[in-house]
């Protein structure tokens, strides 16, 4: 008996350190991908939310608007659906809540374009939506309107976005809640992010 205590130690020394090499490893790789995962779910802005900014407009479900574009260096970032749908881009529901909630103002310049919309919220802090265009195939077009990509789970190649312009000199403004359409995913659009309560 006293020989198996031997050989069971000489076979754990031989074998102890590939064993917690392995282990270590497994546990490393585990807590890697978990810590991974919960930070993807928990901050699914991709560390852009330590440059943003959220204001809060007082709305009923307590959502946040970033206060801007999205950035590139100085420049507005624009993006394809398939990457802007990783963001936290606003939902359909949540672009309606703010048309419905807010207080809606236009800017138009003197050639009838559109400039800017102002939306202020029910606790009075304001959000701007200046005019922006969007990028088809290679240079920006529509510049004198505005545009933003609504997240949504519809299939196929066509993608809901926010577009605000001015529908004419005779005509007035449309109620924004009547301006999500949809916009091939490939064009690229700036990004507007939310943050929930």
């Amino acid at each position: 008996m006293e020989e198996l205590k031997v050989l069971a130690n000489s076979y754990a020394e031989e074998n102890v350190i590939n064993v917690l090499k392995e282990s270590l490893a497994k546990v490393y790789a585990d807590g890697y991908r978990d810590g991974y995962k919960a930070r993807k779910e928990e901050f699914p802005i991709d560390l852009c939310e330590n440059e943003t900014e959220f204001v809060d407009l007082g709305l009923p479900s307590g959502t946040k608007w970033s206060s801007d574009y999205m950035m590139d260096g100085n420049n507005k970032e624009y993006l394809p659906y398939g990457r802007a749908e990783s963001l936290s881009i606003p939902t359909k529901e949540q672009w309606e809540e703010l048309v419905d909630v807010c207080k809606w103002e236009f800017n138009i310049d003197n050639s009838f374009d559109f400039c800017e919309a102002q939306c202020v919220g029910p606790n009075g802090n304001t959000l701007r939506f200046e005019r922006t265009g969007k990028i088809t195939i290679s240079d920006c077009s529509d510049y004198w309107e505005a545009f933003f990509w609504i997240k949504e789970e519809k299939e196929g190649n066509d993608k809901c976005a926010v577009h605000m312009y001015n529908a004419g000199k005779n005509q007035s403004w449309r109620n924004p809640k009547t301006l999500v359409e949809d916009f091939y995913s490939g064009y690229k659009l700036p990004i507007r992010l939310v943050k929930e309560k």
